[in-house]
C-alpha cells in the first residue's frame, strides 16, 4: 500500500515540521485568488479566458486581436472566439484604429470596466493601504518575499516547458 504524504510536508526531510505561517497564507491567497477570478467571471457573465482578456484590456487599453492573443497566451483563432463572445455580451467592441484605417482594435466597454472596477478597487485599495502603512523595512521584507515567490513560479514554469 502506497503511503500518503500530505502536500504541506511533501519534499521535507522531517514531515512533522509544519510549514511557516507565511507559506500557508501565501497558498491560501493563491486559492482565494482563483476563487475570486471565478467570482468575477460570474459577476460579469464570462469564462476565465474571457475575464483574462477583459483584464488585459482594462490594464493596457484598446489593442489589436493579435496583441490581445499574445497578452493572454492564446492562439489568434482562440482570441477571435474570445472577442466574439465579449462583443456578443457587450463587454467590448471592435472599432477602427485611429492610426491605421485597415486595423480594428478591441475596445473595452466603459460600463463593463466600471462594473469590474467596482469589485476590484476595494482589494487594490486594501493592498495599497496596507503596504503603504508599513515602515520601509517591512515593505522591503514583503517585497523580497513576493519577488522570491514570483521567481519560484517563473522558474518552476520554465523548467516544466
Amino acid at each position: 500500500m502506497e503511503e500518503h504524504v500530505p502536500v504541506a510536508s511533501a519534499g521535507r526531510d522531517n514531515p512533522s515540521d509544519a510549514p511557516h505561517e507565511a507559506t500557508m497564507l501565501f497558498r491560501q491567497l493563491l486559492e482565494l485568488s482563483e476563487g475570486y477570478t471565478k467570482f468575477m467571471g460570474n459577476a460579469l457573465s464570462v469564462n476565465d479566458t474571457d475575464f483574462k482578456a477583459m483584464g488585459a484590456l482594462m490594464e493596457v487599453g484598446p489593442m489589436s486581436a493579435g496583441d490581445l492573443a499574445k497578452s493572454i497566451g492564446v492562439s489568434p483563432a482562440a482570441a477571435t472566439s474570445v472577442i466574439d463572445r465579449l462583443v456578443a455580451s457587450g463587454h467590448v467592441a471592435r472599432e477602427p484604429s485611429k492610426t491605421d484605417r485597415r486595423a480594428l482594435l478591441v475596445v473595452p466597454n466603459p460600463a463593463s470596466v466600471e462594473k469590474a472596477w467596482a469589485h476590484l478597487a476595494p482589494i487594490i485599495q486594501a493592498s495599497e493601504g496596507t503596504i503603504r502603512d508599513m515602515d520601509t523595512r517591512d515593505q522591503h521584507a514583503v517585497l523580497a518575499y513576493l519577488r522570491a515567490m514570483t521567481d519560484a513560479f517563473v522558474q518552476s514554469s520554465a523548467e516544466s516547458e
